[in-house]
């Protein structure tokens, strides 16, 4: 947009003429800086934008079948393909092989375990059919059958070639005709190799019995000799002519200052820098991150093994290319230490360098008023932390982009006030390098178009003295410097393929939807939370006063006008370029942070100098901030994973004795409207001089105070001033309450439970050298048959359960299907791949606690026992069907064991609807179950008794633990029992039950370890440093033994969705490969907290180990491309 030009686009230093100090040695000086520039920037320019099509070394992987060494008992084996399937398969099967298995039937190879529905849905197979007249050799892949022969027209077949590659997936009976093929669409999943055949059928086939796979691993690239001598020659002729750009600025004198501040002056503390750096650092140890903290820290840790920085949870392992070298310096930064205080250094660092750019160079280039009113930069601090805290904190890329938007916002002055040209060359190297950490990093980019008009009148007016190629190549080369660091592991096509992949994946939304971003900060999630709100509406309104003011008279006294033109600008073509990336999560609001703080510096300055002549336009203001406020608290105080821990009003809106802030802001907020229209019909009556803030009359309360001669004048003059300074007040004080009230709940959540976790406190453990977070305080039960405690009677456990005065409870006593109360979610919230526009539902239970049927157990029920638990040792009763009688059970009394540190408590399984009231108060609708405890004597009756309510995390109606804190049964007790009533009728009314446990619990640490590959949700793996994710090694995954993930509604909405084997996520492992169960934890201090859930993994095929592949290297054009990645759009993720 054009740039209006004012006395402030000359320099800030008195320049000289700029001319050559002697004549021949000048001009001789200016000829080689000139050639130099010229050469070294073209050459810097086209090697750097040649990188991406120079040549590139690729890892390559194959994997042939059979393995299986002498003395094996089964070939099956196991390889996980990143990709989902191979770039090519070829299967050869001898046609006498098929005739033997027809004897009993059979599968002579799948790449998925055998007899699971995924082998059918997702995999290609082999199969006989059983003996019979029907029997038939059938060739399928994902449900399409590709060829089908009856057994008897094997007699002529020599052998079954199938094949999969980019082109067709089909297979061919050769000497019988039977062949057929399909699309691409149904190439095969492949998890390895699987087969019924033994070992001695495996030998008798010989060599013509053979599988190859080639794993696809185009994005495990390393640069060739060729392409790394282009990006040091290229890097190399950019600093070159950068230098020459700098002798060049140097020999016209445009290097000379004049007398100014020393930087003793400038770097001199104020009270203002204390605030802002102060909160700065005591949020990196008390507040929050960002929900993709974990997920960034997993990327890094498994960038080493996998040869790049793939997406990992999503994408198919497909690279962060070309916005990666941020994460590639984390992964960096992340091997020294994992914890997380240690990994948020950068952003805290870059935190504190923003605001010194901001204090130090920026706001006083905007004019004399920002130094006239300090409460302007006080203001714009706390316009920083209010952007900082909830969106620029943690590991995500836009604090590092606010740093390169500041740096490119610095150095564009810098070049305007002084005429020279190597600050202009390094802002389109710091704009280069922000685009180059995120899409999002446009703002920066945006910045450069605000500011061209000026910086191309700059080199205009210098183009007599070397050149216009001199001054113009330079900074071209140095704004191309990204394209070498983004493409400098990875091709053209490469990167290519990425990009389809996200965009046909998803969630992608067209420009023409941008106003999502702006409506999803509207709903009732995380990214819609207040805390967002309200810097964003505050940052909007400021725009627009400062748009409006400026419009309306050309310029803002005491600012200058062009710089915030120039900010205005950046703004607006930041906006437009944001509508242009695919996602549109309001985190990306963050990048705003600087310019916002700047806006709100201006804003201030314009307020008080509006008020001045007129107090109904500051009426008008105040009007519009308490609407913005009312609109912003109109939501709730929500924060990520795991940081809400403790936070108040995170499911209502903030209120006091039940009046909700939102109610009083939008009241006031009618109160100053109705009082600015006030003051606007008035002022046609109100004569001229009454009062320091008269609309109309000049008020300068300095020059008012000078000119006057009379006591009252004096009086007007004071009074004027202070209403001037109260003018100033409304926009920092709001901000800075916010920022204050963050900073207080997060530290009220860190000391009001001092027992249990908090994200504070793991950071304050950090620094006394435990470093393994949340993993030192979820307590896990590992074997929870071993912990039933025992009839106190000395009856069988099948007997003991239902005591001798129970009715109604029956081992069957239990639906097939226990299917929860659905959760939702708002659309809007980050990382969850639902449909971008509507919320997210589902009905789902956590693994193993959903019911269904099972080995028969001590008692005779088929009930799945879920957690583990043991059927031969394990019984379970329950009301389901007894719909005509009410159902009562009183379980024999059971022995506690002594007590002991390492069982805190006494738990049961049980499912069905019972009666609670949640942490939050909220009572859940069911059939009373309480614990009973009593001190039974040694001649077996019983003293002192009395009841229990268990504690009840939740959900109704699928298994979960109910539990009791020891302290909580008094030391005398020796003896409890489970009493439930169930006297409702209802279908919907009943309850299940398994004897009560006395769990001996171990640390998460201690059961999980640092080795074991274990696959950490998205959403925890910041919070577990210590625990190692499952590795990508040549293209294929380590397959896990460990799941870890967050709370119930969190995995569903976020984990189950953007890990989906659909979008080739994580989950494409245990999907197909893995049984999964769940395994009782608790969270140390608090009982009632749904931290989270501990899944254990064991393989279907359990005796397939990890295949032997066999690797190389292959060099490849930049343009290289082996047909597309099998990814479709809209898939079906299931809820």
């Amino acid at each position: 947009m054009p740039v209006p030009t004012s006395s402030s686009d000359r320099e800030l230093d008195p320049q000289p003429d700029p001319q050559p100090d002697a004549p021949p040695v000048a001009q001789r000086r200016v000829t080689v800086a000139r050639l130099i520039a010229v050469a070294a920037g073209v050459l810097g320019l086209l090697l750097c934008l040649l990188t991406p099509l120079l040549p590139v070394k690729q890892s390559t992987a194959g994997l042939d079948w059979p393995q299986a060494g002498p003395g094996a008992t089964s070939v099956d084996i196991t390889a996980s393909l990143v990709t989902q399937s191979p770039a090519t398969l070829t299967v050869t099967v001898p046609c006498r092989v098929l005739t033997d298995l027809a004897q009993k039937g059979g599968v002579a190879l799948s790449t998925l375990p055998i007899g699971t529905s995924q082998a059918r849905e997702l995999g290609l197979s082999v199969s006989v059919g059983a003996p019979g007249p029907a029997q038939s050799v059938t060739v399928a892949s994902r449900n399409t059958v590709l060829a089908s022969a009856p057994i008897d027209r094997l007699r002529g077949c020599t052998q079954l070639q199938v094949w999969s590659n980019p082109a067709e997936v089909g297979a061919r009976f050769e000497g019988t005709g039977v062949a057929g093929t399909t699309s691409t669409d149904n190439r095969p999943v492949m998890g390895g190799v699987f087969t019924d055949l033994t070992p001695a059928q495996i030998a008798a086939g010989g060599p013509g019995l053979r599988a190859h796979a080639e794993i696809d691993t185009r994005f495990e690239l390393s640069p060739s000799p060729i392409k790394t001598a282009a990006i040091a020659l290229g890097l190399l002729s950019v600093l070159a002519s950068l230098v020459a750009l700098w002798l060049l600025d140097r020999t016209y004198g445009y290097h000379r200052r004049a007398p100014g501040r020393s930087w003793a002056q400038v770097l001199r503390p104020k009270p203002v820098d204390a605030a802002v750096v102060g909160g700065l650092v005591l949020w990196t140890f008390l507040g929050g991150g960002s929900s993709d903290d974990g997920y960034i820290l997993s990327m890094g840790k498994v960038a080493s093994e996998a040869g790049y920085t793939p997406n990992y949870y999503r994408f198919f392992g497909a690279p962060e290319a070309p916005f990666d070298w941020y994460y590639s310096f984390l992964a960096q930064w992340g091997s020294i230490s994992a914890n997380a205080l240690w990994m948020r250094i950068p952003a805290l660092v870059a935190g504190i360098v923003v605001w010194l750019l901001l204090s130090r160079v920026l706001l006083p280039r905007l004019g004399p008023g920002i130094r006239r009113y300090p409460v302007a930069v006080w203001t714009a601090g706390a316009m920083l932390l209010a952007f900082w805290f909830p969106m620029n904190s943690g590991l995500r890329s836009e604090p590092i982009i606010v740093l390169g938007t500041m740096i490119t916002w610095a150095a564009v002055e810098r070049a305007v006030a002084t005429r020279r040209a190597l600050p202009a060359a390094v802002a389109a190297l710091a704009a280069g390098m922000t685009l180059g950490l995120a899409p999002q990093g446009v703002v920066a980019f945006a910045l450069l178009l605000a500011s061209s008009a000026a910086v191309i009148r700059v080199l205009v007016a210098r183009r007599t003295e070397a050149g216009i190629a001199a001054l113009v190549l330079p900074i071209l080369a140095a704004g191309a410097v990204i394209v070498p660091i983004a493409f400098r592991d990875q091709s053209l096509a490469s990167v290519a393929e990425a990009i389809r992949i996200r965009l046909e994946v998803g969630p992608a939304a067209p420009w023409t939807q941008e106003y999502l971003r702006f409506f999803f900060l509207t709903v009732e999630t995380t990214d819609g939370s207040l805390v967002r709100r309200v810097p964003v509406y505050l940052f909007i309104m400021c725009l627009f006063v400062a748009l409006f003011v400026m419009l309306r008279s050309k310029r803002i006294p005491r600012i200058d006008p062009s710089p915030v033109w120039r900010l205005v600008g950046a703004v607006f073509i930041g906006a437009a370029l944001l509508s242009l990336t695919p996602t549109k999560w309001t985190i990306h609001f963050g990048v705003y942070a600087g310019l916002a703080a700047a806006l709100a510096a201006v804003t201030t300055v314009a307020v008080v100098e509006a008020a001045r002549t007129s107090v109904r336009n500051f009426t008008f203001f105040l009007c519009g901030m308490l609407f913005a406020l009312a609109a912003a608290f109109a939501g709730f105080n929500l924060w990520p994973w795991p940081y809400a821990w403790g936070v108040p009003w995170f499911d209502r809106q903030p209120e006091v004795a039940g009046i909700t802030f939102s109610t009083v802001f939008r009241d006031l907020a009618f109160v100053a409207g109705a009082l600015a229209a006030w003051q606007h019909f008035r002022m046609d009556f109100r004569r001229r001089g009454e009062g320091g803030l008269a609309d109309g009359a000049l008020v300068n309360a300095d020059d008012a105070e000078l000119a006057t001669h009379t006591q009252a004048e004096q009086d007007d003059a004071h009074r004027a001033r202070r209403r001037l300074q109260l003018a100033s007040l409304p926009l920092v004080v709001v901000l800075g309450l916010l920022v204050l009230g963050e900073g207080a709940i997060f530290a009220k959540a860190t000391v009001s439970n001092p027992a249990t976790y908090t994200v504070a406190k793991g950071n304050l453990d950090t620094l006394r050298g435990d470093s393994c977070g949340m993993a030192e305080k979820v307590l896990v039960e590992t074997d929870p048959s071993d912990d039933l405690l025992q009839s106190a009677d000395g009856r069988p456990a099948a007997q003991a359960l239902t005591g001798t005065a129970s009715h109604g409870f029956l081992p069957d006593g239990l639906p097939d299907e226990l299917k929860p109360l659905a959760i939702s979610s708002a659309p809007g919230q980050i990382n969850m791949a639902s449909p971008i526009t509507q919320p997210f539902t589902s009905t789902a239970a956590t693994a193993g606690t959903g019911g269904g049927r099972g080995p028969r157990t001590v008692n005779g029920s088929t009930a799945a026992l879920p957690f583990g638990l043991d059927p031969a040792r394990t019984p379970v009763v329950g009301s389901y069907g007894q719909n005509t009688v009410p159902a009562e059970l009183f379980s024999d009394w059971y022995s506690l064991p002594p007590r002991s540190a390492d069982r805190p408590l006494v738990a049961f399984a049980a499912s069905g609807a019972i009666a609670s009231v949640g942490p939050t108060g909220k009572k859940e609708y069911g059939q009373p179950v309480t614990l009973e405890w009593a001190e039974r004597r040694a001649d077996g009756s019983l003293g002192a008794q009395g009841v229990l309510d268990p504690i009840d995390p939740g959900p109704n109606k699928p298994w979960r633990n109910l539990r009791v804190p020891m302290d909580a049964i008094p030391p005398s007790a020796n003896v409890i029992r489970i009493h439930v009533r169930d006297p409702n009728l209802g279908e919907q009314q009943w309850v299940g039950v398994t004897p009560p446990r006395a769990p001996r619990l171990r640390t998460l640490q201690d059961v999980v370890g640092t080795q074991d590959p274990v696959l950490l949700d998205l959403l925890v793996g910041q919070q577990f440093p210590c625990q190692r994710p499952m590795a990508i090694r040549n293209g294929t995954y380590e397959v896990p033994k460990w799941r870890i993930l967050p709370t119930r509604k969190d995995a569903l909405s976020t984990s189950s969705t953007w890990q989906a084997r659909e979008a080739g996520g994580l989950l494409t492992v245990p999907d197909t490969l893995l049984k999964t169960t769940t395994l009782p934890t608790f969270m140390t201090g608090d009982l009632t907290r749904d931290w989270g859930e501990l899944q254990r993994y064991e393989p279907i095929a359990g005796d397939a180990p990890q295949a032997a592949l066999t690797v190389g290297t292959q060099t490849r054009s930049g343009w290289w491309r082996e047909g597309p990645i099998r990814a479709l759009t809209n898939q079906t993720v299931r809820n």
